[in-house]
């Protein structure tokens, strides 16, 4: 493993173990899309980085034939204390040698953290059948709080990493045709493009609002994607 592509993501585990409550609103959604989208009967399915296990968790609870990738000792340890038994590979995407193939991959909140992001998503559809899918989320360059923050003058450009971003080491930020191109770059159609978490508003200002209307705002972006603080695409091998 690439020890500096290690000590990267060790990195990142302080602020797994904080928690945050609003990158868990965003993967309870995703988890409500891909419910809607998959068959969940005797599928294979793999997450790639778990995070503190918050996404493993819920995963599980869907799909009882799991197993994980996950460089980070740090966030393998958050995992066990909600997962004890769940197959963990300590390696990273590149030096993974699956048994077999899996009917989904979950590549949720990872992308903006790898060095190359074709390539990861190379590797990720070498790992899935050919009828199978891959979830891939990431955080939005255009969405609404960027663009009001940028015309604001807190943000030099739209792309500009804000302090959350660098601390939670990400490399870039995605707009739609971004996740789309690179999909299309790694061999992969995106069959659907989702948003995750229209917000108007800084983060702290719409926790001020209360949970009733986060959970709305959730909702209300699914579909319109390019405003959303976050990306979900659901994409396939192109030859099916």
């Amino acid at each position: 493993m690439s020890e500096k592509e290690i000590r990267h993501l060790e990195s990142i585990t302080p602020f797994y173990e904080e928690g945050d409550p609003m990158d868990r609103l965003l993967i309870d959604r995703e988890m409500d899309i891909a419910r809607r989208f998959c068959a969940t009967e005797n599928k294979a399915v793999l997450e790639v980085g778990c995070g503190d296990g918050y996404s493993t968790q819920k995963l599980a609870a869907i799909f009882p034939d799991l197993e994980v990738i996950e460089p980070s000792q740090g966030n393998i340890a958050l995992l066990r204390q909600r997962l004890p038994a769940v197959p963990c590979h300590n390696v990273l995407l590149e030096d993974f040698r699956a048994s077999r193939k899996f009917d989904y991959v979950f590549f949720l909140n990872v992308i903006e953290h790898v060095e190359d992001p074709v390539a990861a998503l190379q590797q990720c559809a070498a790992l899935l059948r050919d009828e199978g899918a891959i979830f891939i989320s990431a955080p939005n360059c255009m969405s609404l709080n960027r663009r009001a923050g940028y015309h604001m003058g807190l943000l030099a450009s739209y792309d500009t990493l804000a302090p959350k971003d660098l601390r939670v080491g990400h490399r870039r930020l995605y707009t739609t045709r971004m996740l789309a191109d690179h999909c299309d770059q790694a061999g992969l159609r995106v069959m659907q493009m989702k948003g995750l978490y229209l917000k108007p508003l800084s983060e702290k200002q719409m926790i001020e609002l209360g949970d009733e209307v986060v959970r709305a705002f959730h909702l209300l972006g699914e579909d319109i994607p390019e405003y959303c603080a976050c990306l979900l695409a659901i994409a396939a091998k192109k030859h099916y």
